[in-house]
């Protein structure tokens, strides 16, 4: 399966309790269970294309590093080493007293620093892997063919500047505070916000980046935590799952004075753009979904893809939106017509993980052949590489591999198109055959 095309934007929280509730800005189905997966020696720490790279960052083999360039000591008669960390930590107790969950900031990571909430056990795994993280860029210093103005009726949006070709890539960010959802249960609020304001202040810019976001929550009682809630998106760090910021992204979507381009948003692509997120190295680019041509403008889905028209209406509330956007304006015959693919699609993947699952796969290869055509007719372009795989995958499994192979390399090309893979190479459909196996036992057994 394809689990790094699995982003969540935050849904409202409820106050001091901080248990995060997401769902995906893109969705995709596997006929496969999450499989336990591993690094071996030789890729530690690994960096293999996004969509090919199992969840697991490290492996127990993984030694830490530790580059005297990125040595701290926690005072100048201290010896002891913190790195890669510029700051010792600070830790706060579990409300059980069993475990703490410390600030982690390395503050000359890129142009903002980097700052992490977590347990010590879960901040050693990160140390080796943080090393390999790509060095931010300020986004400044790329040309810009967007530019925030007023729309009418709309409050503050986006739009080109000039004239966008599809698939390009507009904005690209790397997470600059990333915290343990964890932490927001197992520590109450009033000293987890000391913790919060530590990761912050810690950084680079001194958390100018962070602050200056946008702050919508109603639930929030601290204003870190605000900043949070609006604009935080769940990942998966190693084992963990966390809440990440990305300041230029946010900048573009989640602020007060841009979030009003987003209202007339829904999940059919009309909008013109879409999010790809990196989750091995905490990055996240928008990039044209259509040619986008100069004064248009630049929208979004907030949604998960696939939505029917009563389901967006009621998740859009979230965020106090009410989607204008084309499909959401159709005739009420074109929305009972979408909805219906919308429908039907959810159908046959669920019959057709239900096949595979009970040792069917030629009917779920039957069903699964049914949900391609559907669809590019709702514009649901980020799935169909899942579906492609899960063809590639049956075939696998009944050892028809001519067949796999093909779809294989389908699935991967369309990767590459979209952006998420810089190009197919071989390896890349050895190391699918590898994580089949691993998930499905050897080939050929099965049937």
């Amino acid at each position: 399966m394809f689990p790094t095309h699995n982003r969540r934007k935050s849904a409202p929280l409820p106050p001091l309790r901080w248990t995060l509730t997401t769902f995906s800005l893109l969705s995709t189905t596997s006929l496969a269970g999450a499989g336990s997966t591993h690094n071996p020696k030789s890729q530690c720490p690994s960096s293999p294309p996004p969509s090919l790279k199992p969840h697991h960052l490290l492996s127990s083999f993984c030694l830490l590093p530790n580059p005297p360039s990125l040595v701290e000591t926690i005072s100048s008669s201290s010896h002891i080493d913190i790195s890669p960390w510029t700051h010792p930590p600070i830790c706060e107790l579990t409300n059980d007293r069993g475990g703490q969950y410390c600030t982690y900031t390395n503050s000359h990571h890129g142009h903002r620093g980097w700052s992490i909430v977590t347990t010590p056990t879960r901040a050693a795994d990160v140390a080796s892997w943080f090393l390999d993280l790509p060095l931010p860029v300020n986004g400044d210093s790329k040309k810009k063919k967007w530019e925030v103005v007023e729309i009418p009726g709309k409050g503050k949006g986006v739009v080109a500047r000039e004239r966008i070709e599809q698939w390009e890539e507009l904005i690209v960010d790397y997470a600059t505070l990333v915290v343990d959802v964890g932490f927001t249960v197992e520590v109450d609020a009033l000293r987890g916000y000391k913790l919060l304001h530590k990761a912050v202040e810690q950084m680079g810019d001194g958390g100018t980046g962070v602050m200056e976001l946008g702050k919508s929550s109603e639930y929030a009682q601290d204003v870190v935590e605000d900043v949070l809630r609006t604009n935080a998106f769940s990942t998966r760090v190693g084992e963990g799952d966390f809440m990440a910021v990305y300041p230029t992204v946010s900048v573009i979507l989640s602020s007060l004075n841009a979030r009003h381009v987003i209202s007339n948003k829904a999940d059919k692509n009309q909008n013109s753009a879409y999010t790809r997120f990196v989750q091995e190295s905490l990055q996240v680019s928008i990039a044209a979904s259509k040619t986008i041509l100069p004064g248009e403008e630049i929208t979004i889905s907030y949604l998960t893809l696939g939505k029917t028209s009563s389901e967006r209406a009621h998740l859009l509330k979230r965020w106090g939106f009410t989607c204008s956007c084309p499909l959401c304006t159709s005739s009420p015959e074109e929305i009972a017509a979408s909805d219906h693919r919308r429908k039907e699609i959810a159908k046959l993947q669920d019959h057709a993980i239900r096949a595979f699952q009970a040792n069917k796969p030629y009917q779920a290869l039957r069903l699964t052949r049914q949900i391609l055509p559907l669809l590019p007719k709702e514009e649901l372009f980020p799935l169909e590489s899942e579906q492609l795989e899960n063809m590639s995958r049956i075939y696998w499994v009944l050892n028809d591999m001519e067949n796999a192979e093909r779809y294989a390399k389908e699935s991967l090309e369309v990767l590459a198109r979209q952006g998420y893979i810089k190009s197919v190479e071989g390896w890349m459909v050895r190391r699918m055959w590898e994580r089949f196996e691993e998930e499905e036992g050897p080939r050929g057994v099965r049937y």
